[in-house]
This record gives C-alpha cells, sequence and structure tokens, in this order.
C-alpha cells in the first residue's frame, strides 16, 4: 500500500469493479466517472479505455515507448514491489491514423525493476532509468546490463519519488531531468552527467516547486506536443494519483509546472500512474496502479517534432572525424557547402550547439564543454540534410 506523507493511500485493485470500454467515459466505478472536462472536450480532445494487458502482474507501473520501436510498449509490473520487472508487448495500430487501438499479445517479461513506480525511460544510449518506491532511489539498468541504485535523497528530492521524465528540445530546460516527488507533492529539477559506460551521475537538485493541492501525489509526467489544440503556450501533464485527476500546466523555469495555471484535463480516475507522448500520433498514455490495472489513451494532440524521428542518413555528404572525439572535431564534405548549417543535439534532444559553416567547410567544433555520450550531428547543406552519430569519450 502506497502511502504519501499528506496521508493519500493506493487503492486495491480489489476494491474496484473492471470498467466498460467507452470513449468519453473509460470506465465506472463505486463513485467514480472518468472522463474529459468540457473544456478539452469542447477542444475535440477523446479518451479510450485501451483495457488491461494479458499477463501483465499488478499493479502496472509507469510506461514508455521507445522512438525506434513505437510499435512495443515497455511497462512496469508487480509495481511498488520487491518482485517488480519490466515488461514488454506488442501494439496494435489503425492503419490510417496510427493511433494505438490496442495490444497484439501478452505481456513479455523484459528485465527486473524491483519497486518500479511512475517513471520509466531509455535514453538513446539503451541505459533504463526507473524510479523506486519507497526507498526513494534512481533505478539503473545499464546498457552491459549492470544494475545500479542511487538515492535521490542524497541530491535534495524528499521521500519517495514517483517519476521521472527528460525536459524535450524546445521547452525550458530542455535536456533537463526532472522528477517527482509522490509523498511531498514537490518536482524537481536534478541535473546530471553521463559517465562512458551510460551511467547518469546526479547533482543536488537547482530548483522545486509544489504542486500540493492541485496535483498532490504526482506520478507520470509528460510534455504535450506544441501547438497542440487549448495550449497556447508549452504545457505538461502530469497523472496526480492522490486526486484522481490527470492536470496539465504551463512550463515554467527548468522544465517545472507553474501552478498557477493548473487545469484539470481528466477527472474521476483511481490510481493515475504512468505517462507517455506517444511518438507517431502526440497521443497521451497513462496507466493505473489499480483501478482495473488499465492503459488509457488522449487523442487530439498534435504530433511531436523531435530529432529522434529523422532517420540518420548521410544525404548531405559528409563524414565526421575524428570520431570518437574528446572534445573537437571537424566535418568532411564531398560536395562544396552552401548555406551550410550544423547542429548538435544531445541524447535527449536539446540543441548544445548551432552555428554556420563556412564555405570552405573546415571549421572546427568544440564540445569540450558537453558530457560524455552519444550526439546526432545534423548538417544542412543546399537544399539537403542529413545526420550522423558522433561519440564523445
Amino acid at each position: 500500500m502506497k502511502t504519501s506523507t499528506h496521508s493519500f493511500a493506493k487503492y486495491s485493485s480489489s476494491m474496484m469493479k473492471k470498467g466498460l470500454l467507452a470513449l468519453f467515459v473509460l470506465a465506472y466505478f463505486p463513485g467514480y466517472a472518468q472522463s474529459l472536462t468540457p473544456e478539452f472536450v469542447t477542444a475535440g480532445y477523446t479518451l479510450t479505455d485501451l483495457g488491461s494487458i494479458e499477463q501483465l502482474p499488478s499493479q502496472y507501473g509507469g510506461l514508455t515507448i521507445r522512438p525506434e520501436q513505437p510499435n512495443t510498449l515497455y511497462i512496469g509490473g508487480n509495481a511498488n514491489t520487491s518482485s517488480g520487472g519490466l515488461y514488454t508487448v506488442a501494439l496494435t495500430r489503425d492503419a490510417e491514423t496510427n493511433h494505438i487501438t490496442g495490444f497484439g499479445g501478452a505481456a513479455v517479461f523484459y528485465t527486473e525493476a524491483p519497486n518500479n513506480d511512475g517513471g520509466i525511460l531509455f535514453d538513446q544510449n539503451g541505459t533504463l532509468l526507473f524510479t523506486r518506491y519507497s526507498m526513494n532511489e534512481l533505478g539503473q539498468r545499464l546498457p552491459d546490463n549492470s544494475y545500479i541504485n542511487t538515492s535521490l535523497t542524497t541530491y535534495g528530492v524528499a521521500s519517495s519519488v514517483g517519476a521521472l521524465a527528460f525536459v524535450p528540445a524546445g521547452y525550458p530546460g530542455a535536456g533537463g531531468l526532472v522528477f517527482s516527488s509522490y509523498s511531498a507533492s514537490i518536482m524537481y529539477n536534478v541535473p546530471f552527467t553521463i559517465e562512458a559506460n551510460g551511467q547518469y551521475v546526479l547533482s543536488n537538485q537547482i530548483a522545486e516547486v509544489s504542486v500540493f493541492g492541485v496535483a498532490s501525489g504526482p506520478e507520470g509526467i509528460a510534455y504535450i506536443p506544441a501547438g497542440s489544440a487549448a495550449f497556447p503556450n508549452l504545457s505538461m501533464v502530469i497523472s496526480s494519483y492522490s486526486n484522481g485527476t490527470v492536470v496539465v500546466f504551463e512550463v515554467g523555469d527548468h522544465g517545472l509546472p507553474v501552478p498557477s495555471s493548473a487545469r484539470e484535463m481528466v477527472t474521476g480516475l483511481t490510481g493515475a500512474e504512468g505517462a507517455l507522448i506517444d511518438p507517431l500520433t502526440g497521443d497521451f498514455l497513462f496507466s493505473t496502479f489499480g483501478g482495473g490495472n488499465k492503459v488509457i489513451r488522449i487523442s487530439g494532440f498534435e504530433k511531436p517534432s523531435s530529432v529522434n524521428e529523422n532517420p540518420l542518413n548521410n544525404r548531405a555528404g559528409f563524414s565526421l572525424f575524428p570520431n570518437p572525439t574528446e572534445a573537437y572535431f571537424k566535418l568532411d564534405f564531398v560536395n562544396p557547402v552552401i548555406d551550410g548549417l550544423i547542429s548538435v543535439f544531445n541524447i535527449h534532444g536539446a540543441k548544445v550547439l548551432e552555428q554556420e559553416i563556412s564555405g570552405a567547410g573546415s571549421d572546427e567544433y568544440d564540445l569540450s564543454a558537453q558530457p560524455a555520450g552519444m550526439y546526432i550531428v545534423k548538417v544542412k547543406n543546399g537544399n539537403s540534410i542529413g545526420y550522423q552519430r558522433l561519440i564523445l569519450k
């Protein structure tokens, strides 16, 4: 049983009756009617219950979709327990719209994720990060399959954590790592560096915002695609477990929510847990811990724009050297440079360098201020654009 310092508790799934599939009303439980608020119905959003996942052990934890695997859902099972794990399940999509319509089979065990909670994600190097309740830790499964735990209390995050998310490119605090404390109802920005082996090394949190009252017991975090209806400013969404709601906020400094901008998008929920934005459609998906243990989809958002949507190619006709590098690198072009522009993105999609390319194409580029890891180099040469990976040692 998950209980916060404000005396909120997670409900056992046995307390709830399985709901009926509906469009605007997801499910019915004693005293609950889960639905979009009128503002967002009017704006054209819809709510769909995708149901439970066969052979995924309850309770459900966080969930994520890797951009390079858009038809596979990763989701936590046996959440908040020492036997917790991460599972995969195939997704089915509408042939015309690409909206997720259901699951293509039973869940398959992927890896151990003990005490997983509302936050699960992979970075582009393959490191798996997940929040651990109630020990207030960040679990890390590294690309070599080694596993470590990192205390969040050490870095100023109040016990115990709920979820985590990276701030996307184009948002305040882009590239940063945001955590929610479920128990304290506080959101944090925690700086980090990445070791060559993929391990995240944290530093003391640099900013915090309380969402107590408006989104108490915050769990899953996602950033709403820019330009979406009813969101004139850059915004984010938080699954408020304790309030039984999904709440949207404008994004403020350091990628944190602006409490005064809070609007309820979904009410009447039981166990709002994980959160993700589908990379193909922009749909918002969230899981429930209890409440029937379901995955729920909200459609109507814009499709997200991300460097991850662009396949790595060499249409601009260039190479990088040296690669790997310890700090500096150059470009070599097959064709003359015309109106050249180079942009470098870190593994979270944040732009870390951008400058024009000289006609000679002999410039040297400096990444000495950036942490070791993988970067995506985007080069524009005339009407051609190409992408390549760069490894910084």
